[in-house]
C-alpha cells in the first residue's frame, strides 16, 4: 500500500519514475498487489498503519498484518529490491506455518489452560547472538551448556501469590544468562518481583543489577512469544527451549518453527509495540 498525497514533490517524482514503469509491473507481478492510497482522502486508513510521513510504503499480508514498511522517496531499482524480498520472506515464513502446521506446533484457535510445552532442545549457539551477527566465539564459556529442560523436577514451584503469574525464566538467572549466556539457577534468597513475576538471581550482586535496570534484562513481551502474539493478539508463554537473543533482548517462543520464522524476519514481529500486563497471559505452563 503506497501512502501518498498530491502535493508531496517525492511522491510526483516516484509515480513518473517508479509506479509507471512497466518494469516495475513484470518484476513483481504474481508476487505484490499494488495499491495506491491518497493519505488526505483515506486519514482512518493511514492512522491504522501509523502513516505520518509521505510518501510511506506498507506491505501487508492478506489479513492486513504488516510485514514492512519503507518511507521516503526511492528509486526504481530500490523499490523493487524492497518489494521482493518482502515477497520473499513471506513465501519462506508460509512454508514455515506449514511445517508448523504438520508438527502439531499450531497455537490453539481458543485459550486454553494448560499449555504442555515440547521436548527439550539444545539451546543453538548461534541464537545466543543477536540474528545476522558474526563470530560466536566470544560466547564459548565454561558456563555454557545445552538448555534445561523446564519440566525438570528440581524446578521449585512460585511462592503461593494470588497475583504473580509464574517464576521467570524458569527461575533461571536473567543476569547471569545476558551477559554470561549461562543458565544459572537463581536462589530463592535472591529474588525481585518485577511486573507480578518472580525472578530469582545466582547472588545479591545479580539482584541488585537487575534491580537497577530491569528491562535490561526481562525477557521481552513478559516472556510470551512474539510471533503468536504478532498473529493472533493473544499473549501465550514462551519456554527457555526456544529462546533467542535479538539486539540483546531476550525472546522466548512457544515452539521451534515460532523461533525459525522470528529468526527469518525479526522486524516484522518487534516493530509493533504492544502494551501488554501480567492478567491478559491466558495460560499456565506445565513444567
Amino acid at each position: 500500500v503506497h501512502f501518498y498525497t498530491d502535493w508531496c514533490s517525492p511522491c510526483k517524482t516516484m509515480d513518473d519514475e517508479v509506479f509507471k514503469s512497466s518494469q516495475l509491473k513484470s518484476a513483481l507481478a504474481g508476487k505484490i498487489i499494488l495499491v495506491k492510497v491518497d493519505a488526505e482522502q483515506s486519514t482512518e486508513l493511514a492512522s491504522m498503519y501509523r502513516v505520518n510521513e509521505y510518501p510511506t510504503d506498507v506491505y501487508v499480508d492478506p489479513d492486513g498484518r504488516v510485514l514492512g514498511k519503507t518511507s521516503g522517496g526511492i528509486s526504481l531499482r530500490n523499490y523493487i529490491s524492497n518489494a521482493l524480498q518482502v515477497a520473499d520472506r513471506y513465501q519462506q515464513s508460509k512454508r514455515l506455518l506449514e511445517s508448523r502446521k504438520e508438527a502439531g506446533n499450531d497455537p490453539q484457535p481458543t485459550a486454553s489452560s494448560p499449555v504442555h510445552l515440547g521436548p527439550s532442545a539444545p539451546f543453538p549457539r548461534e541464537l545466543m547472538k543477536p540474528f545476522g551477527s558474526g563470530d560466536q566465539s566470544e560466547y564459548q564459556t565454561e558456563n555454557e551448556q545445552n538448555v534445561p529442560d523446564p519440566r525438570d523436577n528440581s524446578v521449585e514451584e512460585a511462592e503461593e501469590k494470588k497475583n504473580l503469574v509464574f517464576v521467570a525464566i524458569d527461575g533461571y538467572c536473567p543476569v547471569q544468562l545476558s551477559e554470561g549466556r549461562a543458565w544459572v539457577r537463581g536462589n530463592k534468597k535472591w529474588v525481585v518481583e518485577y511486573r507480578d513475576q518472580i525472578y530469582r538471581f545466582s547472588g545479591a550482586f545479580q539482584r541488585d543489577q537487575f534491580d537497577a535496570d530491569p528491562e535490561q534484562y526481562a525477557p521481552q513481551l513478559l516472556g510470551c512469544d512474539p510471533v503468536v502474539m504478532w498473529e493472533s493478539d493473544r499473549a501465550i508463554p514462551g519456554s527457555t527451549e526456544f529462546a533467542a537473543y535479538y539486539s540483546e533482548k531476550l525472546y522466548m517462543f512457544t515452539s521451534k518453527e515460532n523461533r525459525d520464522l522470528f529468526q527469518l524476519d525479526p522486524e516484522r514481529y518487534t516493530a509493533t509495540k504492544h502494551v501488554l500486563a501480567p492478567r491478559y497471559i491466558e495460560a499456565i505452563l506445565i513444567r
